[in-house]
């Protein structure tokens, strides 16, 4: 990938965040860090390539284990989807390089990848993630999870909008809306002019607009279900999935500042959901029954005190799960399905493999 050399060759020294010898950049002088307890991305590349890059250091993608301006560049690829607050992020990335270095960013195109299904994220959901605080030590996903969907625009955009207010100091330097190094991402390079304290809170009090997350009593994986509610005055859209939200009122001004929550049930009264016949066509497994909705969700026991919940996709009336790169127990599967309020609780339970024989 020539943008690499041209940007971050020697003599220049940097960081490359969650470097992998599937998707090498090799000839830069980088460290690799990784998050604690990578060892399944260790393993991946083990299996796949049969090495793995050496980690130089651990430590969190949002939280650099670096002085301020002490490298010159941050390279990262596929990793800035992982970040649950990308502004907190792009900031960290910021500080640690000095005034004119370099942060590369290759990022998984929405188009061109499994997020295809999910909506674009809005910009005030990233400003919302920032006034929450959300970090990766208290909101952590599955390693292989995106909180975030991007599209070359969408990212563009949010940084020339934190360069307006003063949060971020860049030059945008290069963009390929199809990455040069594999294809289904895209890329945005851009140098540090220098680093800007966060500006003192300004806001009038005044409601900007309002974050609603479907209350759910775990994170939803490969699944959107936050929503950005415009205006002053609350009003949930019909068309919004039936069930109990979570809504945070984020006020306007920047930093942005959020207020206490509450919560709002959305859409008819439904009955505990009963599942009656499961089917595996394919790689997708299938639940039918009675009472399901767009944000029924299951929960399987697998003992020993090891409970998993999922909030499978709603496709003809029917729950449905994709088991691709996944291998079924041979043991029973105690398992059970749930309506949020209004109304709503839990089903009838069935086990899994009685279904499927």
């Amino acid at each position: 990938m020539e943008l690499v050399h041209r940007y971050l060759s020697p003599p220049r020294r940097g960081l490359e965040i969650g470097a992998s010898a599937i998707n090498p950049f090799p000839g830069l002088d980088a460290l690799n860090l990784d998050y604690p307890g990578g060892d399944l991305f260790q393993a991946a590349q083990e299996r796949v390539v049969g090495s793995a890059v050496p980690v130089d250091i651990y430590g969190m993608g949002d939280d650099l284990p670096f002085r301020d301006g002490s490298l010159d560049f941050v390279l990262s690829s596929h990793v800035l989807e992982h970040m649950p607050d990308t502004i907190r992020c792009l900031r960290e990335w910021s500080r640690v390089v000095v005034d004119g270095g370099i942060v590369f960013m290759i990022v998984p195109h929405r188009e061109r990848t499994f997020d295809v299904t999910r909506p674009r994220t809005e910009l005030l959901h990233h400003y919302a993630d920032y006034a929450l605080g959300m970090d990766i030590g208290t909101n952590p996903l599955v390693p292989t999870s995106h909180y975030h969907v991007w599209i070359t625009e969408d990212l563009v955009n949010l940084v020339e909008d934190l360069n307006t207010k003063r949060i971020l100091d860049w030059e945008i330097l290069e963009v390929e809306d199809v990455d040069t190094k594999v294809g289904n991402g895209f890329t945005l390079v851009a140098r540090k002019n220098s680093h800007l304290p966060v500006p003192a809170i300004q806001d009038t009090g005044d409601v900007a607009f309002y974050f609603a997350t479907l209350d759910l009593p775990f994170q939803v994986v490969m699944r959107t279900t936050e929503h950005v509610l415009l205006g002053a005055q609350l009003e949930m859209p019909r068309e919004m999935p039936r069930g109990r939200y979570r809504v945070i009122p984020v006020l306007e001004g920047f930093p942005p500042r959020t207020m206490p929550a509450q919560f709002v049930e959305v859409g008819e009264s439904a009955r505990a959901p009963d599942v009656t016949e499961v089917k595996l066509e394919g790689s997708k497994l299938k639940f039918f029954g009675d009472a399901l909705t767009r944000t029924t969700y299951l929960e399987a026991d697998f003992g020993e005190g090891v409970v998993h919940r999922v909030l499978p996709e709603f496709v003809d009336g029917a729950l449905e799960f994709d088991t691709t790169g996944q291998v079924l127990p041979l043991e029973p599967i105690p398992m059970v399905a749930v309506n949020l309020p209004p109304g709503g609780g839990r089903g009838a339970g069935f086990e899994l493999r009685a279904h499927l024989g």
